[in-house]
């Protein structure tokens, strides 16, 4: 038979105390959590009777309901605008040189009719949404405050009014776009990598796409022409006709020594459509030239 001994008792006595004071701490502890728990609960039903009532009792949440019907589709946010160009450069130095946008200029315009859909598209989608809170505006003018019920103090109701008009708000359909351009250059053998890159949101995309465009159009113009076939009679190709030509004026035959400036000139003008050619360039003097003008002298 088991029997406790005095020291036994006397540490009996000593723990059972705290056990009991910590047993207490707990169901106190518990008490208050569930009297909170049911308080959060009586104030999540009073709050949701609250809103039921004023959803069921507002002309404002009402007609913000059918104005939302009729615009939710026209507004609905489309998917992002995904592309990526990248280049590989041969060398370093064309590593360094590269021109990032110029390069993703030229690639959307290969993709130009479905981007200008597409970017259309998500305008007509932002204009939309502008007629839709220019609604909105005069709907919650118009009903706002104007509804009550006998079960809510008035400005209990128009807080809750005013707090869910806001929430139902169709959210503005954001335009997005992520076109990233890169170039890299590895060196010989894998030694060195490089590489740079951009990215256009659907703002850039759109505006590059527009200067795409526009340079696409001006390279068609006369003054573009113009301007590349001039580009085009370098130094060299200047010494080189007057060298051809003897470094005398075709027209007159005069040379350099007789006190004359030498020209080289288009012999078909730029402005007719002639080229920075051998065949259509020679040498005039600086009269003849002048009284050549841009007219075409056989």
């Amino acid at each position: 038979m088991y029997t406790l001994s005095p020291a036994s008792f006397s540490r009996l006595s000593q723990v059972t105390p705290a056990a009991s004071a910590t047993s207490t701490v707990v169901i106190v502890v518990f008490v208050v959590l569930a009297v909170a728990a049911a308080v959060v609960g009586i104030v999540l039903v009073i709050r949701a009777r609250r809103r039921r009532i004023v959803v069921d009792t507002s002309s404002a949440l009402s007609e913000l309901t059918t104005l939302n019907n009729r615009y939710a589709e026209a507004v609905t946010p489309l998917s992002v605008i995904r592309l990526d160009f990248g280049f590989r450069a041969p060398t370093k130095a064309k590593f360094d040189q590269f021109d990032l946008d110029g390069f993703g200029r030229s690639n959307v315009l290969e993709q130009e009719t479905a981007l200008e859909k597409a970017i259309a598209v998500r305008r007509t989608v932002l204009r939309t949404y502008s007629m839709y809170s220019n609604d909105v505006v005069t709907l919650g003018g118009q009903h706002i405050g104007h509804s009550s019920d006998d079960r809510l103090r008035s400005d209990t109701y128009l807080k809750i009014e005013k707090s869910l008009f806001n929430k139902w708000i169709l959210a503005r359909p954001t335009p997005l776009a992520k076109v990233e351009i890169s170039a890299t250059y590895t060196s010989p053998h894998g030694r060195n990598s490089y590489a740079r890159s951009t990215v256009w949101d659907f703002d850039e995309l759109a505006r590059n796409l527009s200067a795409a465009q526009a340079i696409r159009a001006e390279r068609g113009t006369v003054s573009y022409l113009r301007s590349k076939e001039r580009s085009l009679l370098t130094s060299r190709l200047r010494a080189d006709i007057l060298r051809r030509d003897g470094y005398r004026c075709r027209m007159c035959g005069r040379a350099a020594d007789h006190g004359i400036t030498l020209h080289v000139d288009h012999i078909i003008p730029v402005s007719r459509n002639g080229r920075s050619i051998p065949e259509n360039l020679q040498t005039l003097c600086q009269d003849c030239n002048l009284g050549k003008s841009n007219r075409f002298v056989g």
